[in-house]
């Protein structure tokens, strides 16, 4: 198959993928915002696989820092198995995180769908992981399928890594949400990046063209956690706390974080952009200004500029 005949096909899956979360999550929040010769449309959480059942969650809920190993047979966003997937193979709590499902805060039987983390981040002793917020509410507890540290002890499998502390899902370039980590999990957190290293920095200027990066759990192109390249359009949207790039992403990627090619921290992924014939014409989140004055007190947590193993 060509591959522009599969750039079109991964096209047109992505805007016919993309709709609000679920009106739960969306209450008081715009679908869209308009710029320009643009749209911006939130992407949409996954869907929870067939086996995370009421009771695996109920489960999971009551596992504490033992974590819950996944049903034999099970896999995992794109149909793959925990050992097929590279993505999932990163030991730590760390940036590219696949956020299997956000859990109803009153324990229910509520699952709605996978989102990814962006950055980790640093207030005093206590750790956060970003993602998008429009992927939970304050209060909600998340999983993450994790691989723990060798010195652990513990095996692969889901934890409840910690709770939503803020959440803003106020549309292109204000949206963003921080999970604070269970202090249980503290040792195991690496801010380095998959594949790519960094962030090393943040990126405050307006190049376009520019390298862009990003590592995240996307329904089909992502499937179990894949690296993905594109180039920077814009960096004005919502008055400069926004911007865009020309690149490929689908529900399940939102919260991705998003670097620069010199290995600085450009954002979260969260919208894509459309043209007025409804085109998907880019990928478009929060720029790290942004998010460090959402995530007030917080600081970003530098990784190395080589994608290290063992956090």
């Amino acid at each position: 198959m060509g591959s522009r005949n599969v750039l079109r096909i991964a096209a047109a899956a992505l805007l016919a993928l993309t709709s609000p979360l679920l009106p739960s999550t969306a209450a008081g929040a715009s679908e869209a915002n308009a710029a320009p010769g643009a749209l911006y449309k939130r992407i949409s959480a996954g869907v929870s696989p067939s086996w995370y059942t009421p009771e695996f969650q109920r489960r999971l809920l009551a596992s504490g820092a033992q974590g819950v190993r996944l049903p034999a047979g099970a896999t995992l966003p794109g149909g793959v198995t925990a050992p097929q997937a590279a993505g999932l193979a990163q030991p730590g709590i760390r940036p590219g995180q696949w956020l299997l499902t956000l859990l109803g805060s009153d324990g229910s039987d509520n699952a709605l769908g996978w989102c990814s983390a962006n950055f980790v981040f640093k207030k005093k002793s206590a750790w956060g992981l970003g993602t998008a917020g429009h992927c939970g509410k304050v209060g909600q507890p998340v999983s993450a399928y994790v691989v723990p540290p060798l010195a652990s002890g513990k095996l692969p499998g889901l934890y409840v890594i910690g709770k939503i502390g803020l959440s803003r899902d106020h549309g292109i370039g204000d949206d963003f949400a921080m999970i604070n980590i269970n202090p249980t999990f503290s040792s195991w957190m690496n801010p380095t990046m998959p594949v790519w290293g960094g962030p090393a920095g943040i990126y405050t200027g307006r190049q376009v063209g520019l390298p862009l990066e990003h590592f995240g759990h996307g329904a089909v192109i992502g499937t179990g956690g894949t690296p993905r390249a594109g180039a920077a359009l814009r960096w004005d949207i919502a008055n400069g706390a926004g911007f865009s790039w020309a690149g490929a992403a689908t529900p399940g990627d939102s919260g991705s974080g998003v670097r620069t090619v010199t290995g600085e921290a450009a954002g979260d992924l969260t919208h894509i952009s459309v043209d007025i014939d409804g085109n998907v014409i880019g990928i478009a989140g929060t720029r790290m200004a942004r998010i460090l004055q959402i995530a007030r007190g917080w600081t970003l947590a530098k990784g190395s500029l080589l994608p290290v193993e063992v956090p």
